[in-house]
């Protein structure tokens, strides 16, 4: 993983994408012509398309869809199945596979539920890593104490982070045992910016333990396949990939979707009460969508799936990649900066659109502040870092009092030489 990347910057600027055509698709940056938008892992900016989509449907034929004999409502119904159709195909599942939710941590929260709390027995154990995202985490824990309430008692086991960024393997091995059911993994973290090697740790965790996948930082600018990722489960939010908020998706494989039941009932749930109650779901949307669906952010979210497919996911991993490699290299010999883990301390050769630092000089919160007054959008904080029995040494070298910088398609070059140029002046001053 320990590279000594020293890729020419001209290489790494040759064009990929048309970024100021690109840029031309979002309203946002015609309306704040000065904006730097550093934070597309908290939320990524949305195309004229996905905003014109959101309208129509509030604007020309708004109903609710599939509850009705009229055509908006039958109409409405098909353009989601189209859409689930789209998605499926955009992650490689089959549609029967995949239902809508309102995000990534409704998805991780509904696995621990949906599964977990139906499959796990006294003394079963799951693994996670509690340097992942808060939504990854903390439904396990919720989860630990409502079977604990109903007299079982599950185990939750860490493992850890490697000094360069990705999972600590030797502890994950270590720490499997034949009462090991499922290991929570994150495909690219959220404030490291890699790859979790995830195949890698499947061959690790053999073929029985299920995998309960984050992808909400990977499933704008990567290539996502759940088939060559090997997971059981795949969580991801729709607003981190150009669509609105409220809406994101679920995948399940068909061994983990046979053993789920349902945890809310409504409406539309085809449901038996012959001899007591009976959900006879014939596919996953079926068996965990109930209600009124975010009928617009679900249509927004094909037309997100279509701008992707337009760039070509491949162009798009490949700029951020090389935007992300980029401001490493323009930031490596700055004084007085300490990166995170990731490609900050392992010099890797790609990028994952994260780079998190410090600097010796500033509070990275004061240093947020005057960033913002520059119009450059970043992140600081806790990073929704799980920190519960955690030293405060030990918090410092994991997520918290770090700037975390995230890109997209819509950044440029141009950016990160503004952006190391307003560095360089705090660090002078």
């Amino acid at each position: 993983m320990v590279s000594t990347c020293n890729i020419s910057l001209d290489l790494l600027r040759a064009p990929v994408l048309d970024t100021d055509a690109l840029r031309q698709a979002f309203p946002i940056f015609a309306a704040n012509p000065d904006l730097m938008y550093l934070d597309s892992a908290a939320t990524s900016q949305k195309p004229q398309l996905v905003l014109d989509t959101i309208e129509q449907y509030f604007a020309k034929n708004c109903a609710n869809a599939g509850r009705a004999s009229y055509s908006w409502s039958s109409q409405l119904q098909n353009a989601i199945e189209s859409t689930r159709q789209k998605v499926a195909s955009f992650i490689n599942c089959q549609p029967n596979n995949l239902a809508f939710t309102s995000g990534a941590t409704e998805s991780l929260n509904t696995v621990a539920m949906a599964w977990g709390l139906f499959n796990l027995a006294d003394g079963d154990e799951i693994m996670l890593c509690p340097k992942d995202h808060k939504s990854a985490i903390l439904p396990w824990y919720n989860l630990q104490k409502i079977l604990a309430a109903q007299g079982k008692q599950i185990s939750i086991k860490h493992f850890g982070i490697h000094e360069v960024g990705d999972y600590e393997l030797k502890e994950i091995k270590a720490g499997l045992s034949p009462k090991t059911k499922l290991i929570a993994l994150t495909h690219v973290h959220h404030v490291f910016g890699l790859d979790m090697e995830i195949p890698e740790i499947r061959g690790i965790v053999g073929p029985d333990v299920l995998i309960s996948l984050d992808a909400s930082q990977s499933i704008g600018h990567e290539p996502i396949d759940v088939v060559g990722l090997t997971c059981d489960f795949m969580s991801f939010s729709g607003h981190k990939m150009f669509a609105a908020p409220g809406v994101g998706g679920l995948y399940v494989h068909d061994r983990a979707k046979d053993a789920m039941q349902p945890i809310k009932l409504g409406g539309k749930s085809p449901v038996s009460v012959s001899g007591g109650l009976k959900v006879e779901a014939k596919n996953l949307g079926e068996l965990l969508e109930v209600g009124t669906q975010n009928i617009p952010a679900i249509l927004s979210l094909g037309r997100a799936v279509d701008f992707i497919n337009e760039i070509g996911q491949q162009n798009i991993q490949k700029h951020v990649s090389n935007l992300t490699v980029y401001l490493w290299q323009k930031m490596k010999d700055l004084p007085g900066v300490y990166f995170a883990p990731g490609i900050g301390v392992c010099g890797c050769e790609e990028g994952f659109g994260i780079l998190a630092f410090r600097l010796e000089q500033v509070a990275s919160s004061d240093l947020a502040f005057t960033l913002d007054a520059e119009d450059i959008f970043v992140r600081s904080g806790d990073h929704c870092a799980y920190l519960q029995d955690k030293g405060k040494e030990d918090a410092a070298e994991a997520q918290d009092d770090y700037i975390r910088v995230s890109m997209h398609a819509y950044n440029t070059f141009d950016e990160i030489d503004q952006f190391v140029q307003v560095l360089e002046c705090v660090i002078k001053n």
